[in-house]
């Protein structure tokens, strides 16, 4: 099942979603990777890959389309799409540049020592 309210159509999107690879990746954690999807035209969104790794990974799934699908607010990031696969499930956001959350919260994880 594929939904979503970009303007590309379902075929152009998961093209570009099959050819993402680890350059991509902008973030992981316990409940997937997520990765930056750029688009032909230049568009950049975020696409989060939740692992079907049992029932856990299932309703994470659930709730975060529950959750980011029923707000609306200028502090959460839009959820601009959804996809159910058999071996993942995706979720597909408004790219927002400057960082993750942690990185902004915590600072740059990944700064070089200075001796």
């Amino acid at each position: 099942m594929f939904h979503s309210d970009l303007p590309y159509t379902k075929d152009e999107v998961m093209k570009r979603i099959e050819n993402l690879g680890d350059p991509d990746i902008i973030g992981s954690g316990g409940f997937g990777t997520v990765y930056k999807l750029v688009m032909g035209d230049g568009s950049m969104f975020a696409v989060k890959r939740i692992g079907k790794q049992g029932m856990g990974s299932e309703r994470l799934f659930e709730r975060e389309l529950e959750i980011l699908g029923s707000f609306k607010h200028r502090n959460l990031v839009n959820l601009r799409g959804y996809c159910t696969a058999p071996l993942a499930n995706l979720l597909i956001y408004d790219y927002l540049p400057g960082g993750s959350l942690d990185e902004n919260l915590h600072g740059m994880k990944h700064l070089p020592w200075v001796c």
